[in-house]
């Protein structure tokens, strides 16, 4: 009687270094393909087939998508902060958009809590070109911050609604209109109302 079957068998395909996002530091790796082959009285003799590829670090044995070993944790601080960045600068433009109009006071302003936030300086012209992209599309701010909304810990969320507060209250008064689209942004972040007034209350006590 022959017997015939099929096997799936791990292989190595190669090994080397890599930013492992379970030990946070940089590990040893094996990189392994898994193949099924044709056996027969019990013993492989071909790939029939290829079930896929894996990489695993030497040190938690955790598992990962080859993409992995792209993963460069300081490029994606980076992108995330970038992100974060643009995010301040469009929730305060929104904010300020929200009672129709934005004086130059208000121009001055949000380059002013920007670059308090940030460090970064905003370019006069830049930002009245944005402010007039996002006057004629308010769509935008929302999908950035769906973006973000996984990538951004409380601490990142609580500095992006205190900007829009502090550029709501630097008239001097922070109307109903602004108050609410503070509200909205919260919401969207999935900040609890009461985790929103806290924000707010601690902003007022500092100012």
């Amino acid at each position: 009687m022959i017997i015939w079957g099929s096997k799936p068998i791990t292989g190595t395909l190669g090994a080397g270094n890599f930013n492992c996002p379970v030990c946070t530091r940089n590990q040893q790796y094996d990189q392994k393909r898994v193949r099924r082959f044709f056996t027969l009285y019990f013993i492989p003799l071909f790939p029939t087939s290829t079930l896929g590829q894996y990489v695993e670090c030497r040190s938690c044995q955790g598992t990962f998508e080859p993409g992995i070993l792209s993963y460069d944790p300081a490029a994606e601080t980076q992108k995330t902060e970038a992100l974060f960045m643009t995010a301040v600068k469009q929730i305060m433009i929104h904010v300020c958009l929200a009672d129709g109009s934005i004086d130059d006071e208000e121009v001055s302003q949000i380059q002013n809590i920007y670059e308090q936030l940030t460090g970064a300086r905003i370019g006069e012209s830049d930002l009245r070109e944005e402010i007039t992209t996002i006057s004629q599309d308010s769509n935008t701010l929302y999908g950035l911050i769906d973006h973000l909304n996984g990538q951004l810990n409380d601490t990142g969320k609580e500095t992006a609604i205190r900007s829009a507060y502090l550029i709501a209250a630097a008239d001097g008064n922070v109307d109903q209109s602004e108050l609410e689209m503070i509200q909205r942004i919260a919401h969207r972040m999935s900040i609890s109302p009461t985790h929103l007034n806290g924000i707010l209350a601690s902003v007022q006590q500092q100012g």
